[in-house]
């Protein structure tokens, strides 16, 4: 059985989680943070799904899980990747 799509394969970007290190944690704003793959990079998550977490977040997001995380803090992972892209696109485009 030959498959119609290939496989989708990982997209990497060291730039753009260069960058996210350097954005504040979405929780604790003024923290440096780490950049955290919403999609496990063992499972093909791009690193363009990645947001940033200071080292507690972090910890306490793979404590917990995702889903809880994201409800006790109310965050919604989706929109803050989208926003996180329009902000290094927009960066991109004003240099």
């Amino acid at each position: 059985m030959m498959l119609m799509f290939p496989k989708p394969r990982r997209l990497e970007s060291k730039s753009y989680l260069k960058w996210i290190r350097l954005q504040p944690c979405l929780i604790h704003r003024p923290r440096q943070a780490h950049a955290h793959h919403s999609v496990a990079k063992g499972a093909r998550g791009s690193d363009y799904r990645s947001v940033p977490l200071c080292f507690e977040c972090h910890s306490e997001l793979h404590q917990i899980g995702a889903i809880t995380f994201a409800k006790r803090h109310n965050l919604d992972f989706h929109s803050e990747i989208i926003r996180l892209l329009e902000i290094y696109v927009g960066e991109l485009e004003a240099r």
